[in-house]
């Protein structure tokens, strides 16, 4: 046998030990170049503030046209002093709506990112985000800017067959919302593929897709028919026994359902039923108390002048009767207050992706949640194997 130098055998030995390492950690375990950072001491509250990244946010287009939202994590020192973007509700209404609009009129809220600054170096994992029915791609920015902070690319495309202004126009016929999905997949990893500001900032092995009300249905039958999806999280929608009940399968993939106990939308034993019919490993929590739009921004715009009806109302919009429930489920007292409930289902979110990632090995930062969040997480179930 041949004898190598000493310093080959020693880079040898290293080779087969991170090779056994690797093989260890199992399928979808990351590098060892972290690039979600560790939390030592895992638990119920580890992910209910902003986490060690600054956030970044641009605005990409997608083939189809549609308008994509990208909230990634930034280094502090290049956000440091600048000022957070906004969003403007306007800007999704109708073009004769907003001609008839007084001049100057804005309806504009914190989107959560500092607009423009470059992407911290490092390969971060990717989720997609559906918004609602009659919602839009920053409709939830709460949680997709937390996400970003945590060390997560966050990419959320308007769904034109069922967003705001396509709702306000009238219906449009078979949505095209997962194929939306699917496109933003594919940009992303083109994205991070070439030159630019994305370049080597998106790991394509490490998807998860999170969605609100039909978007929990729209992420849902996206991993089930797209392989580069590892797991889904649904709030207030899912596909089988929510929105979908003709939906011939589910996923062969970890799940979580998120639930809002009062909700006058999606109600709790349609929630109830979708998780039933779920495929193991799989996760339902519940938020207590609140409505169907907790999940969202929505309550909290235009707040100081009465909410978006009485927005509405003052600038001449006849909002239809349809939409009141979309406008306003969860967003007036005896209603959880949706800010109160943000810090509890950032946790949830951040933890789920963690652990079905293959980032926080331990499940801690899922038990504990009633303990946790008092009248606020009310109850939860888990399957898993």
């Amino acid at each position: 046998m041949v004898e190598l130098p000493r310093r080959r055998r020693v880079a040898a030995l290293l080779t087969a030990a991170a090779a056994t390492l690797a093989l260890a950690a199992g399928p979808g375990a990351p590098a060892s170049a972290d690039p979600v950072p560790t939390v030592p001491d895992l638990g119920p509250t580890s992910f209910t503030g902003a986490g060690p990244y600054g956030v970044g946010e641009r605005t990409l287009t997608l083939p189809s046209g549609s308008k994509l939202e990208v909230w990634y994590p930034a280094r502090k020192a290049d956000v440091r002093g600048k000022p957070m973007g906004t969003y403007d509700v306007v800007d999704w209404l109708p073009d004769f709506l907003q001609a008839g609009l007084p001049p100057g009129t804005s309806v504009a809220y914190p989107s959560g990112g500092v607009r423009g600054v470059p992407a911290a170096a490092k390969r971060f994992p990717l989720v997609v985000f559906s918004h609602g029915y009659a919602g839009f791609r920053t409709q939830s920015s709460f949680l997709t800017a937390a996400l970003a902070s945590w060390g997560f690319v966050v990419a959320a495309p308007d769904h034109n067959s069922r967003s705001l202004t396509q709702v306000l126009l009238g219906p449009k016929g078979t949505t095209t919302d997962v194929q939306d999905l699917r496109q933003t997949l594919t940009l992303m990893a083109s994205k991070s593929r070439k030159k630019g500001w994305l370049h080597g900032r998106v790991d394509m092995t490490h998807v998860g897709a999170v969605g609100h009300s039909a978007g929990g249905r729209a992420v849902e039958n996206l991993a089930l028919v797209d392989k580069r999806v590892d797991t889904f999280i649904g709030m207030a929608g899912a596909s089988v026994g929510a929105l979908d009940q003709e939906a011939p399968d589910v996923p062969d993939k970890p799940g979580l359902l998120l639930a809002a106990t009062d909700d006058g939308i999606v109600g709790l034993d349609k929630m109830q039923s979708a998780y039933d019919a779920m495929a193991s490993p799989k996760r339902l929590v519940l938020v207590g108390g609140a409505g169907h739009l907790v999940f969202s921004d929505l309550c909290e715009i235009g707040a100081g002048d009465g909410g978006l009806l009485a927005v509405a109302a003052a600038v001449g919009i006849t909002v239809p009767p349809a939409l009141v429930p979309l406008a306003t489920d969860g967003c007036l007292p005896p209603a959880l207050s949706p800010p109160d409930a943000w810090p509890a289902i950032d946790q949830v979110v951040i933890a789920q992706l963690r652990h079905v990632l293959g980032y926080d090995r331990s499940a801690a930062g899922l038990t504990g949640l009633t303990d946790a969040f008092p009248g606020i997480i009310t109850g939860r179930s888990e399957s898993v194997p």
